[in-house]
């Protein structure tokens, strides 16, 4: 009986117990990076945004044009062949494209460690789901065993004349009831698994699997950390790109309508006729009438303030949630700190009534009642661990302090 309840309650802490074949958080974020079609594509999406912000470097690079006619009206019906090459000169407008260059390439970046750290978190989300229902399984099989010995207590004092038909059946609804319990635990297990395993490709070990997140450590008072996060975060940085293209977007609105100076050089070669060659520099003029710009001036005003809010908008959530990880990573070492002794003491609660047993003292029902407290004690452990290395990871991916596996 002893050592089949140790084997039920056998404990395999988050980062402590190193085995061979266990499946790392690293080595788990290193696979969907591979793996993962949400981050594939958004890796797509920073890629079609590099490709528009070099399309902006490239706005007064000249612009050369071929004009085939089979019958130009100006040769006389004849076939002409026109190559053109203009340069721009001055334009504000193509001034204002290449504005765009730089912000968008670093908007690129941004979203991308963004999409990096949700698709990070969602990986520990997988993890610890697993770890979770696999040590509260655990514990339930200890309580189920601790039940049926009950349950079969209850029965014998019964067929003695010394227990009741309430008891006997209070004990089988109890069982039921775990069993039942341990059932949806099951599910909720397979359900974390393929969750694992569309995220990473990897089929989830999950005797061994590990969420092994390094502590976090930050030397500077909590106020720089805040002030960080909130400035450098990766939805801050998203957010303020979106500003200045936005401010960006408004001024292109009236400049699209301003002079434009660019020097042209054409070639003409008509069968017949002798090669004409032009060079000028011309002046473009566009003065639209209706009321097209009006409206897109309105639309880019509009677009402004709504970027400009949204970045006050993730400044404020982002120095927030530094805030609440801050605390929480206090708060959850005092927890864990608590829980482990608590652990200590369950553990030296079944050795006293092991030996008080063996000694004729307590009943194996005391033992048994032990071993279950000794598995809560642990599985609150584990929630507890799971707890704080989620808070690490979360305000370590906040401030570009979180483990290099772990980070873009």
């Amino acid at each position: 009986m002893k050592r089949s309840l140790q084997i039920s309650v056998l404990f395999l802490a988050a980062g402590v117990v190193s085995v061979a074949q266990a499946q790392t958080f690293a080595e788990s974020v290193q696979a969907a990076r591979r793996a993962d079609a949400q981050f594939s594509a958004a890796l797509a999406a920073a890629q079609s945004r590099r490709a528009t912000s070099r399309q902006s470097a490239g706005a007064f690079y000249p612009v050369a044009s071929v004009n085939y006619n089979s019958a130009d009206p100006n040769y006389g019906g004849r076939n002409s062949r026109t190559i053109a090459l203009q340069q721009p000169i001055l334009s504000y407008d193509r001034y204002l494209t290449l504005q765009q260059s730089d912000p968008l390439a670093a908007l690129a970046d941004a979203e991308e460690a963004q999409a990096e750290n949700e698709m990070t978190l969602r990986v520990f989300a997988a993890m610890a789901d697993i770890v979770r229902n696999r040590e509260q399984i655990r514990a339930l099989g200890v309580q189920i065993e601790g039940l049926e010995e009950q349950l079969r207590r209850a029965t014998r004092m019964r067929e003695l004349g010394q227990g009741t038909v309430t008891e006997v059946s209070d004990f089988q609804v109890r069982v039921a009831a775990a069993q039942a319990n341990r059932v949806n635990l099951r599910n909720a297990l397979q359900a974390a698994e393929r969750s694992y395993t569309l995220l990473t490709g990897l089929r989830a070990n999950v005797a061994a699997l590990q969420v092994d997140v390094p502590a976090w450590a930050d030397p500077r008072e909590p106020d720089a950390v805040v002030a960080q996060v909130r400035d450098d975060s990766p939805q801050s940085r998203v957010a303020r790109l979106n500003v200045r293209l936005a401010e960006i977007a408004a001024k292109r609105v009236p400049a699209q309508y301003m002079p434009q100076v660019a020097a042209q050089l054409a070639n003409t070669q008509v069968p017949g006729y002798t090669q004409t060659n032009t060079s000028r520099v011309a002046v473009t003029l566009t003065a639209p009438l209706g009321s097209s710009p009006y409206y897109d001036y309105q639309r880019a005003a509009a677009d402004l303030a709504k970027a400009q809010d949204n970045l006050r908008f993730a400044q404020d959530t982002q120095a927030n949630e530094a805030t609440r990880l801050l605390s929480a990573i206090r708060s959850y070492r005092d927890e864990v700190q608590i829980r482990r002794e608590a652990v200590e003491i369950a553990r030296q609660s079944v050795e006293a009534n092991i030996k008080s047993y063996q000694g004729g003292v307590k009943t194996n029902i005391d033992v048994i009642s032990s071993y279950q407290a000794q598995a809560d004690a642990e599985v609150g452990l584990v929630n507890s661990n799971i707890s704080l290395s989620e808070a690490q990871l979360r305000l370590g991916l906040l401030t570009s302090t979180a483990p290099a596996a772990a980070r873009p």
